[in-house]
């Protein structure tokens, strides 16, 4: 009899320690969950596809090209002329007759000489064009965005640091600049974000956005660096394959990023098997800020998927096995019985 008692206490026991194994690794795998999910929406350059169609059903694509690929704003009416051609193709429309399909924004890298009231220096800027804000919406202190639909693109958005030194202030919307002979106005002015991965992504020298067609011209034209598309996604990569096709450049010069999928598991766990090598670029491609700083989210997410995946599995085979061992247990009893009877 004794026998039999330490044997039930040592199968209770067994029980005990699987279902907290299997409670723990749950729980383990619930909270790394949350923690992806709450990268995935921390930044929101990365959340446009999220803000544009709440149902779902389209994707952010990136594509970072090569200085030296020479892509210019020729090449940008080219692709949203064919993109236009390849939605009708497949037969993919607007869910509104007044809104738009898709929307693009494209950057080129620079820098110019400003005059204002307390100094004159060169800034590095970004040109931009189409709705680069609604992609990055950096935060204003004062003023507002312009856009790629203005009627006079001479308006520039000025960080913190570069109104301070050109006008004593922050406040200063709606003031002017000189750029060469050409009056500017000031649209607005924004504030950097804080923090070290920000600083080390954009760096402290002051950047200022302009618009993309005040400073391209068809004697010197800009290189575009990159080229953002929010756009409908009805299947499984069909955005992102269409952009592949519509880049009419040598492989080599440009690199394609999905940012609606890469903090999916899958992704992330890509990301973590590739750990050694994502270091080793071998090609030229500079990326913006925005992305150094999504691919150190992705960097830091991908290990935490890894054992949100390994959690779910552990406890949903420990508590599948205790399961089985529990049925096949009451089977043998239930055959048992009726033997007896």
């Amino acid at each position: 009899m004794e026998k039999i008692k330490r044997f039930l206490s040592k199968i209770k026991y067994y029980r005990a320690v699987c279902l907290a194994v299997s409670f723990i690794t749950l729980i383990i795998g619930i909270v790394m969950s949350i923690i992806i999910n709450a990268g995935a929406n921390k930044y929101q350059d990365q959340t446009l596809a999220k803000r544009w169609d709440k149902s779902g059903n389209c994707s952010h694509i990136s594509v970072f090209i090569k200085d030296t690929a020479f892509y210019n704003k020729t090449n940008i009416d080219g692709f949203e002329y064919e993109l236009n051609n390849k939605l009708d193709f497949n037969s993919v429309y607007a869910e509104k007759e007044d809104s738009r399909r898709f929307i693009d924004c494209y950057v080129a890298k620079t820098s110019i000489y400003l005059e204002g009231p307390s100094k004159s220096m060169n800034v590095n800027c970004m040109a931009v064009g189409g709705d680069f804000f609604k992609f990055h919406p950096v935060k204003l202190l004062s003023g507002t965005y312009f856009s790629g639909n203005d009627l006079m693109q001479d308006g520039v958005i000025l960080d913190e640091e570069t109104a301070w030194q050109l006008f004593g202030s922050s406040d200063v919307a709606g003031q002017k600049i000189l750029y060469g002979d050409r009056v500017l106005f000031v649209k607005g002015v924004y504030k950097k974000s804080e923090g070290k991965i920000y600083n080390y992504a954009m760096g402290d020298k002051p950047e200022i956005f302009v618009p993309f067609e005040l400073l391209d011209s068809e004697e010197v034209p800009l290189n575009i660096t990159c080229l953002e598309v929010c756009m409908p996604n009805p299947i499984e990569n069909f955005a992102a394959n269409i952009m592949t096709e519509l880049i009419t450049l040598d492989g080599s010069e440009f690199e394609i990023v999905n940012n609606s999928a890469r903090y999916s598991v899958e992704n992330l766990w890509m990301v973590y098997k590739n750990k050694k090598y994502r270091s080793m670029q071998n090609h030229d491609i500079i990326y913006p800020y925005w992305e150094k700083i999504a691919r150190y989210e992705e960097d830091l997410l991908a290990p935490k998927a890894v054992v949100m995946v390994v959690s779910f599995v552990v406890s949903g085979t420990v508590f599948i096995g205790l399961l089985l061992y529990e049925i096949s247990k009451l089977t043998k009893l239930k055959k048992r019985n009726d033997d007896l009877a």
